[in-house]
């Protein structure tokens, strides 16, 4: 009788020494599958990525790159300010020509009414004038028309040349505005080049942290 009950005893713990080997190898089992899994990950992102010396390499390269490429952009800007510059004093340069020709020609179709009228009054002097009438008063009219026709002639210039001024303003301004927008125009392009950089820049640092959290886990 006793030794029945001792062999049921053992029985009953063989079996459940068994119980717990199966379970112990389903659980090792289980585990085996999940690091065979995760290793096959890590060696999947290992072949995708590349040595961290060389992340390293390319990542330095292209932070010089990018410092030259800002300090390109600062030099094409300063480039652009001076040619903007010499486009405004040449276009100045070239209106103050137009401005000097147009008063020549001016000037000189001024003269030739001057000349012209002169040689009118000269020529119709004598019989233009009263019979009788003295030398020195003949000699008074025609200074005093003469006096008229030149005064007549400097308003003309005058107001010519106010003309000219107001117009010559105007191109000035808008030449200045037109080169002022393509100035700000060209800044945002240059901006937003720098920012787009930038973001490249910001992304490839966080892929290289990424890969080095892989590597490290």
């Amino acid at each position: 009788q006793h030794l029945r009950r001792e062999n049921s005893k053992l029985r009953d713990e063989s079996g459940r020494m068994q119980a717990s080997v199966i379970q112990r190898m389903g659980y090792l089992l289980r585990y085996k599958e999940m690091a065979a899994y995760k290793m096959s990950a890590l060696q999947k992102a290992l072949d995708d990525s590349v040595p961290a010396s060389e992340l390293e390499k390319a990542n330095k390269q292209y932070t010089e790159l990018t410092v030259k490429y800002r300090d390109v952009l600062q030099r094409d800007s300063c480039l652009i300010q001076r040619t903007t510059n010499l486009e405004h004093l040449q276009g100045e340069n070239d209106s103050l020509r137009e401005q000097i020709s147009s008063m020549i020609k001016e000037l000189e179709i001024t003269k030739e009414k001057l000349n012209t009228l002169e040689q009118a009054w000269e020529s119709a002097g004598p019989a233009g004038v009263e019979p009788g009438m003295a030398k020195s008063d003949k000699a008074s009219i025609n200074n005093e028309m003469v006096s008229a026709a030149r005064q007549i002639t400097t308003s003309e210039m005058k107001e010519l040349n106010e003309r000219q001024r107001a117009e010559h303003a105007q191109k000035m301004y808008e030449h200045t505005r037109n080169s002022l927008r393509q100035v700000e125009e060209r800044n945002a392009e240059l901006e937003s080049k720098f920012a787009e950089l930038t973001k490249m820049n910001a992304e490839a640092q966080k892929t290289e942290r990424e890969l080095r959290d892989e590597l490290a886990d």
